[in-house]
């Protein structure tokens, strides 16, 4: 107590705020230029009988650039496959439509709330990137991701970072 006769903590009405942190080890981060690719539905067929299924045309293209990209990052930086508990963040940027383009008043950068679908635009990373920035796509256990569309001027992008997180306690 003080001489007021009141309690210091009562008196300064102390808030305690819990703050999660996410020690980071390891990280990779990649830009790929161009139009971001959403993991398209499998396609079937029949071959000699049995059935088979496959990834779309776009599908494989936009994962084969993907891995390319990032194959490319970790063989400059000297990087081995993440391990442990992983964080994928991602930034997708989508070209502005011509239709919506003005010469006076150029666009700025807005979220993107038509297609492709946030969840996967995801899917397509993490599946290209799966055996090579990280061992299995299981590891991801956070994510964090954005899809917007383009300023005026601005070239489409991927952006993605993997990053290896501390294990709960």
């Amino acid at each position: 107590m003080s001489d007021t006769g009141s309690d210091y903590n009562a008196f300064h009405n102390i808030h305690y705020n819990v703050i999660v942190v996410y020690a980071m080890k390891r990280d990779i981060t990649v830009t790929i230029p161009g139009e971001p690719v959403a993991q398209g539905r499998p396609r079937f067929s029949t071959h000699g009988g049995f059935p088979r299924a496959y990834d779309p045309k776009k599908s494989k293209d936009g994962k084969q650039s993907v891995r390319f990209f990032v194959s490319n990052q970790m063989e400059r930086e000297g990087l081995t496959p993440l391990e442990g508990p992983i964080m994928l963040r991602a930034q997708f940027g989508i070209k502005l439509p011509t239709s919506q383009e003005r010469k006076r008043n150029p666009k700025p950068r807005i979220w993107r709330t038509k297609k492709p679908d946030l969840d996967n635009l995801i899917k397509l990373v993490k599946d290209a990137c799966s055996g090579i920035a990280f061992l299995d796509d299981n590891q991801i256990v956070k994510v964090s991701a954005e899809k917007i569309q383009c300023a005026q001027g601005e070239a489409p992008f991927t952006r993605i970072q993997f990053s290896e997180i501390e294990e709960l306690s």
